[in-house]
């Protein structure tokens, strides 16, 4: 299986990468770095994107981003768009959005779910930065 990873993107490449993940099937969201300032907004925008049942802290957002069992998808990407406007009023959050990324949620879904979660099967999980 394929790792899952954060990837640099850049930004002329924006459109062909979404044509590619469309044709593979994958859910993804793409994240407004230029309107994401804060982490209540992004807590806000990727509970409502992902459809998430409790999105009130980084807690929440955690599990749930290590849950998914409502997205059929095998493949699931995000698109983190203007990642130099993304949460410049908090940059606590930035690191923590990123820490949470590579340290919980991309190895999530590339082994750990196997053994965490009963009948668990790996996804890929991969991460767009557009510069």
């Amino acid at each position: 299986m394929k790792k899952n990873t954060i990837s640099y993107v850049d930004k002329n490449k924006l459109l062909s990468l979404k044509k590619d993940l469309k044709a593979l099937n994958y859910f993804f969201v793409e994240v407004p770095g230029n309107k994401i300032h804060t982490a209540r907004q992004y807590l806000n925008f990727m509970g409502k994107e992902f459809k998430m049942p409790d999105y009130a802290g980084f807690d929440a957002y955690s599990d749930w981003m290590t849950d998914l069992s409502w997205i059929p998808n095998h493949r699931i990407g995000v698109i983190i768009d203007d990642y130099e406007s993304f949460l410049n009023k908090d940059l606590m959050a930035k690191e923590i959005v990123t820490e949470s990324f590579t340290d919980v949620i991309l190895p999530f879904w590339e082994k750990d779910v196997i053994r965490i979660m009963v009948g668990g099967k790996p996804r890929i999980f991969e991460v767009y930065i557009v510069k």
